[in-house]
């Protein structure tokens, strides 16, 4: 009887020893490990506000937004530019025509002064009718003729002349609006240069807040694998000892059966 006791004490102990291990050692080995998740670090957008408009500098590139007023102007001095850039290309006949047409005007009453007052000189010498195998006239209707003759010339090369001049100046009003027509992006710009100072130091900031929250991840995990470590040879050191203690108490209690 006391043979069948200890047979029951020592299956007992052993079931116990080598059965369902508790849950403070199995936690040790199957419970998930915290994940390590990267912090975002990304470029965060900004936009930088004036009274010319708004400009959002992102990861895809930048963006203007003027204000409805700066956005008319610009839509004028486009306008213009394109206007005055049309008006520099194209053909001068037509400016040159309207040009000597109105020289010719300023002309023309003199012009006819000069040759009523000639032929009532003539008249008054009795040479009205008179003329010449040359030119068909007087001496001196020939040269008022060749006089008048260079003034209309030099009237066609100056009205030539200022419609050219006007095509350049038209080609450089044109390159002034198209210039101007970009002032509000530029203060825009001028206005983000320091803002961009500001951002850095922001995106500093937050890639270093990154780094030391992920060095505070890998610490804190290496921190509980090692405390499991601890925990599971400690748990390890009790089983050893008390399957040894179990060992000797069955040995100890052989002992003392057969010695009975």
């Amino acid at each position: 009887m006391a043979l069948g006791f200890l047979t029951s004490f020592i299956s007992d102990l052993a079931k116990n020893l080598y059965g369902d291990l508790p849950p403070e050692i199995t936690d040790l080995f199957t419970e998930q490990l915290p994940q390590v998740s990267a912090p975002d670090i990304s470029f965060q957008p900004f936009t930088v506000t004036s009274g010319a408009g708004s400009v959002t500098a992102g990861p895809k590139g930048t963006s203007y937004a003027l204000t409805p007023e700066q956005q008319a102007m610009q839509q004028q001095l486009f306008g213009g530019a394109q206007s005055m850039f049309q008006n520099a290309m194209g053909p001068t006949a037509d400016r040159e025509a309207a040009i000597y047409d109105r020289i010719r005007a300023t002309q023309r009453p003199e012009e006819m002064r000069q040759r009523m007052g000639l032929e009532e000189r003539l008249a008054q010498q009795g040479r009205l009718g008179v003329t010449t195998n040359q030119y068909g006239g007087t001496p001196e209707q020939l040269a008022m003729a060749k006089a008048q003759a260079e003034a209309q010339n030099q009237a066609m090369l100056g009205a030539m002349g200022q419609a050219q001049a006007e095509q350049a100046q038209q080609a450089q009003l044109g390159g002034q609006f198209l210039q101007q027509s970009y002032a509000p992006e530029a203060a825009l710009l001028t206005a983000m240069s320091p803002a961009l100072n500001v951002a850095d130091m922001a995106d500093v900031a937050r890639r270093q807040a990154g780094e030391f929250g992920m060095e505070s991840q890998l610490a804190n995990l290496n921190a509980l694998l090692g405390q499991q470590s601890g925990l599971a040879n400690l748990y390890g050191g009790m089983f050893t000892g008390a399957t040894g203690l179990a060992g000797g108490l069955g040995s100890f209690l052989g002992d003392l059966i057969l010695g009975l």
